[in-house]
């Protein structure tokens, strides 16, 4: 029976497990975050992406996300990091919706 756990950012529904130690940029884990709040993280905590995204949002928002040039880039860095999760398992909408949720200390 799968082990199903709640994101400590959204209180989504997620599932934990042994992540591959090359995964990259995040990977899963036994507790922790849902992969839309990983992504998130990833964008806020990253540099120097995180201060191009903040140039880039205060000229527009965080609804740039859901741009399919910012998407499809976002799963070439999944891809080439083998990442655990697959890019099209990322809710784009939920990530703007829930932009602004403060990150839990991880």
């Amino acid at each position: 029976m799968e082990q199903i756990i709640n994101c400590r950012r959204c209180g989504r529904p997620c599932r934990p497990g042994e992540g591959n130690p090359k995964s990259r940029p995040f990977r899963r884990a036994s507790q922790g975050l849902c992969l839309n709040c990983a992504i998130t993280n990833f964008f806020k905590t990253t540099e120097p992406l995180s201060s191009i995204l903040e140039g880039i949002m205060y000229k527009t928002d965080e609804r740039i996300l859901l741009s399919p040039a910012i998407q499809e880039q976002v799963g070439r860095i999944m891809e080439a990091g083998n990442c655990d999760a697959p890019v099209e398992e990322i809710d784009w909408p939920t990530v703007v919706e829930q932009w602004d949720l403060p990150m839990p200390k991880l």
